[in-house]
């Protein structure tokens, strides 16, 4: 980590209450990781999102992220394209390769 002192902050635009998204990694019986994910909005703070996180997870690996742009709620077959920022933990497939099929050879 690196850590530079600095002036006040003079930002051009404040979310007053972002979007979270949240990620609920589990792994299968066949090694693979089950994800469940859910987008927080009308959320008070970081402490309301971590309140339901630790209420929700149920021993389960877990990632939080802040949406960057507003974007409206849909349907859930809907994928949400916006950029996240990490707030706290980890994608178990980071660093793992994936296959994407078998190759049979005769």
């Amino acid at each position: 980590m690196r850590v530079i002192e600095t002036v006040h902050a003079e930002p051009q635009s404040i979310v007053e209450s972002p979007t979270y998204r949240v990620n609920f990694w589990q792994p299968t019986a066949g090694g693979a990781w089950s994800l469940d994910a859910f987008a927080l909005t009308n959320v008070e703070d970081i402490h309301e999102v971590l309140r339901w996180v630790n209420e929700h997870a149920h021993g389960r690996r877990f990632e939080v992220f802040a949406e960057m742009h507003q974007e409206p709620t849909g349907p859930f077959q809907t994928p949400r394209k916006t950029g996240l920022i990490r707030l706290l933990g980890s994608d178990p497939n980071t660093g793992e390769p994936v296959a994407f099929g078998v190759m049979v050879q005769d």
